[in-house]
């Protein structure tokens, strides 16, 4: 969804249901938080329901931007652990994650006690290597 998702984008797929919730690209709390995160953050208010989904791996930026989107309007705060890529794994975020299932995916539901909307995580199944060989199931699917 990476630079296809944008307002733009959202805004015309508004148009086909009025009541499905829609979902920035994934931004980097880095990126909010370090860069210019009031345009980052902008949506028309025709967008809602929208969710912004954020990446990132340090646990005091991911909160920042989350406030940020709270504070933005936002519907939803989506956590990605999700996203395959090779450029999202060399930032340290997105599916990779789940490879270490103790760290922040398992804080994200404690930390987002302080905001009031809803806060979510898109993951996967499993992650499977760059190579494609090797598959690592999450800890919550691993049999005892």
């Amino acid at each position: 969804m990476m630079d296809w998702t944008d307002r733009h984008c959202r805004y015309f797929l508004r148009g086909f249901s009025p009541d499905v919730l829609l979902y920035t690209e994934m931004i980097t709390a880095a990126a909010i938080v370090r860069g210019d995160g009031a345009r980052l953050l902008a949506f028309h208010p025709e967008e809602h329901p929208v969710a912004l989904q954020l990446g990132g791996s340090e646990p005091r930026e991911l909160a920042a931007a989350a406030r940020a989107g709270e504070q933005a309007g936002y519907d939803e705060i989506n956590l990605n652990c999700g996203c395959p890529s090779d450029r999202v794994a060399s930032g340290a975020f997105g599916a990779c994650l789940m490879l270490e299932p103790r760290g922040l995916p398992s804080a994200w539901p404690q930390c987002a006690r302080q905001w009031r909307v809803p806060v979510t995580v898109k993951m996967r199944i499993g992650v499977v290597s760059a190579a494609g060989r090797e598959l690592h199931e999450p800890v919550a699917l691993r049999r005892a």
